[in-house]
């Protein structure tokens, strides 16, 4: 074999390294019997002057929805508008086959909230950050 070579650098891999990088992923999910088909999906919460008060920005990967970010404006916090986004993206995870949910969250975060919403811990990593934890809740979506 040729002489490889490690390439380090800050930021992201150029388009074309991304692509290959991509493909060869995809083709060995493919080669498991795993084809790696994933959409993102978001849901924005708007004010009548079309001001953004909140997003949750979410993953499908087969029968799964990953919960990437969630965020509500203090302004509007506290009035169930973080419950009625995860409620409106659970019924899309649903209706698009989705069995699972799934995210993470820090103490000064969310972790109440989703738990609360029926989610629970099945996860956790200690001392991340420093004299904090990483905590990772799922729950079960049904019709």
């Amino acid at each position: 074999m040729n002489k490889l070579n490690l390439v380090a650098s800050e930021g992201e891999p150029s388009p074309e390294d991304k692509k290959v990088m991509v493909e060869g992923l995809l083709s060995h999910h493919a080669k498991s019997g795993h084809p790696r088909k994933s959409k993102m999906y978001f849901i924005l919460l708007k004010d009548e002057k079309g001001k953004v008060l909140g997003v949750v920005i979410v993953t499908f990967l087969w029968t799964g929805m990953e919960v990437n970010s969630l965020w509500v404006d203090e302004s509007v916090r506290k009035h169930g508008w973080g419950s009625k986004l995860m409620q409106a993206v659970e019924e899309e995870a649903v209706k698009r086959g989705c069995t699972l949910a799934y995210t993470n969250t820090f103490p000064w975060q969310a972790p109440e909230f989703y738990k609360k919403l029926g989610y629970s811990l099945y996860g956790e990593l200690p001392d991340f950050p420093e004299g904090s934890s990483l905590s990772y809740f799922s729950k079960k979506l049904t019709k």
